[in-house]
């Protein structure tokens, strides 16, 4: 694999691609540039290119980081978000079935909350319920999807970005190059069982010399009636799903300015619209469901970087975001027939992030955040209350790096001051967070060895605080540490195996004052810090490619996580030393790719073991394992300059049926065919 950085005339760059130590030392030989950087000549010199062999971040970070490329989703069959992130070790996703069903991700045992979600560079946010649904977000104009398990490696981050226990990243594939005058088009028309329609139309230009924007705009409608088989004691019968329509439609603007040759101001204003119905869980003799949600959210962000070559860069962002839920149902039980709950969210954020580099070694980082955000609704609880949140974070980063170690250690300071319109607010936080990392190679070879710690907490969501009947305004964040030790190694290249990967990674996390729901009386529950919890485990990953011939590949990907995680309040408990609740003990992925000059062929699977809906394991609550295969084909046409991307999806190819959530039946066997033009 390589890596390829193009310099444009009249500046230097140093590339961010390292390099093994074999091909340091040989570049040190034969160049006679000066290693004093005092010493160096500035002076102008035309555009040119450098090539190097890449090592893999995963290999080199000082804590876990797998990362997805778009084409390595391309490579291994990806289908959509929840296909890539099972394709990734240590993540439990709850899903709820069908195109637009809801679906979270939880790491390491931690819960939903404790998983931040950037999109380009900007902390996606729930004032809520605090948890992000993925099913928002299409692979269409992905650019690469990481998932990162405590600190990130990259300090020069908004404070935000490392104030969880866990983050996925998500890149766009934005604007086109400075030096690309062509006008760009890729026109996508995707289709699948169960009446899915997914159309999608991309645009873009650099229209000078400094300015360039692309427009993006997607369409879904889905039926999502699909069959499942319905056990009732020895009755079996077939039905299907019903009220599961969905038609959403995402619209995003993208503008890049290149005021200087080392900064840039990108734009982004987005719109979603999901309106859907929802199906509910399976209820024996009661198949009228009457349920429909509809999603709306808007934001606009600006981000701001200088690059100076300096010692000195800057960073600054900016974000409005508006997100409305509204909710309705119409049933018998409700005065009147009908029930509608309508929130609505708004957030302001802005950053500020300093990097300093006194060496060539040594880096520091200083960021500031600000955001606020409110939740109005017509519910009595908030109609009242009007809960409002001022966030300030800030967090001071160091790192050295040479060539055989890489150190970080990170503090952020959180401070949370909530108000109330009316009545009595939830408590005011004010915490500072420690974390630390290092990975070192102990031979000449590409093996590293990493250790990290990191202490964090998340805030009580406004449900948490506020939520009728049940909220409480005393609560405490829920507190956890994670440890983290591992290993990474990366082969040399052979002439028969181009690449090969390998991470083995051992954790342990605690919790404690975590959040949960008790039982006043029939009708009222109050949220309460009462919990601890543990969780232990490995994460494992495989990956690489073999050279069969001069057109011909066999890539092979894999990855497996062992995890027990534990509610550890009192021993007198029924769920005490059990396993936590749809959290599996094994789970992994596994695929296999032919890449060759006629079809590529990709066999994919995933699977996890059986899990248990209340964290008191009851026979009753068991939720079966299952392995859920499926396979690709995949063929591009070039013509003129032309592209014409084919590619077929069959999915659950062996009709198997099972559960993530209980009672929410999954989709059996499907498929999808996806046309992709780019003249």
């Amino acid at each position: 694999m390589a890596c390829v950085a193009t310099l444009p005339t009249g500046i230097a760059a140093f590339a961010s691609c390292p390099l093994s130590n074999d091909k340091q030392s040989k570049l040190s030989k034969k160049s006679d540039i000066p290693h004093d950087r005092d010493s160096l000549r500035v002076g102008e010199i035309d555009e040119f290119t450098v090539i190097a062999d890449r090592v893999r971040k995963e290999v080199i970070s000082s804590a876990p980081v797998f990362n997805l490329s778009n084409e390595r989703m391309k490579t291994i069959g990806v289908t959509d978000i929840s296909d890539a992130l099972h394709r990734l070790p240590g993540l439990n996703i709850k899903d709820y079935g069908g195109a637009g069903g809801m679906r979270t991700v939880s790491v390491r045992g931690f819960g939903a909350n404790h998983t931040g979600v950037i999109y380009d560079g900007i902390v996606l946010s729930d004032c809520q319920s605090g948890k992000i649904d993925l099913s928002r977000y299409s692979l269409d104009n992905v650019g690469s999807l990481s998932v990162t398990i405590g600190d990130n490696s990259d300090i020069f981050i908004p404070a935000k970005a490392s104030a969880s226990a866990a983050s996925i990243l998500i890149s766009t594939l934005s604007v086109p190059a400075p030096n690309d005058s062509a006008w760009h088009l890729t026109a996508r028309f995707r289709a699948g069982s169960w009446r899915f329609l997914n159309p999608y139309l991309k645009v873009g230009k650099t229209l000078t010399k400094n300015f360039s924007f692309s427009l993006i705009g997607e369409y879904t409608h889905a039926k999502n009636n699909y069959p499942f088989t319905l056990y009732n004691g020895v009755m079996v019968t077939r039905e299907r799903r019903n009220n599961s329509r969905m038609n959403s439609g995402h619209g995003e603007l993208n503008v890049r300015w290149r005021p200087t040759q080392a900064s840039t101001l990108d734009g982004k204003v987005y719109y979603y619209d999901n309106n859907r119905q929802l199906p509910g869980a399976v209820v024996l003799y009661n198949p009228v469901i009457n349920e429909r949600l509809r999603d709306r959210n808007f934001f606009g962000q600006l981000t701001y970087r200088n690059l100076s070559l300096d010692k000195f860069s800057f960073q600054g962002l900016a974000k409005f975001n508006w997100d409305a839920s509204l909710y309705h149902d119409e049933n018998g039980k409700y005065p009147g027939g009908m029930l509608d709950e309508n929130y609505y969210q708004r957030e302001v954020y802005l950053s500020g992030s300093a990097l300093y580099l006194p060496t060539d070694r040594l880096s520091f980082n200083y960021s500031a955040d600000y955001f606020y955000n409110n939740l109005n609704s017509n519910q009595p609880a908030t109609v009242e209350v009007k809960p409002r949140r001022h966030s300030f974070l800030q967090s001071f980063t160091g790192k050295f790096r040479n060539n055989w170690m890489q150190a970080m250690v990170r503090l952020l300071w959180s401070v949370y001051d909530n108000e109330v319109r009316y009545g009595e607010s939830a408590k005011d936080e004010n915490k500072l967070s420690p974390s630390a990392s290092v990975s070192f190679q102990p031979f000449s070879s590409l093996f590293f060895i990493r250790a990290s710690y990191k202490n964090i907490f998340r805030m009580p969501t406004f449900n948490d605080n506020y939520y009728f009947h049940m909220g409480s305004v005393s609560l405490k964040p829920e507190d956890s540490d994670q440890v983290n030790l591992g290993f990474t190694y990366q082969m040399p290249a052979l002439s028969w195996l181009s690449t090969a990967v390998f991470t083995v990674d051992t954790y342990y996390n605690s919790v404690k004052n975590k959040i949960v729901a008790i039982p006043q009386n029939m009708f009222i529950w109050t949220m309460m810090n009462l919990g601890k919890a543990r969780a232990f485990g490995v994460d494992v990953t495989a990956n690489a490619t073999f050279h069969l011939s001069r057109n011909q590949n066999l890539v092979f990907a894999s990855n497996y996580s062992w995890q027990r995680v534990q509610p550890r309040t009192n021993r007198k408990d029924p769920d005490y030393n059990k396993q936590v609740a749809y959290t599996p003990q094994h789970s992994g992925a596994a695929s296999l790719s032919w890449q060759n000059p006629w079809v590529d062929v990709v066999f994919h699977a995933t699977g996890v073991s059986e899990r248990y809906g209340t964290n008191s394991n009851l026979p009753v609550s068991r939720v079966k394992g299952y392995i859920e295969c499926g396979a690709s084909l995949m063929r591009t046409f070039r013509f003129h300059g032309h592209s014409l991307d084919l590619r077929f999806d069959l999915l659950n190819m062996f009709d198997k049926q099972y559960e993530v959530v209980v009672d929410y039946p999954m989709p059996g066997r499907s498929w999808k065919a996806t046309v992709t033009f780019e003249p």
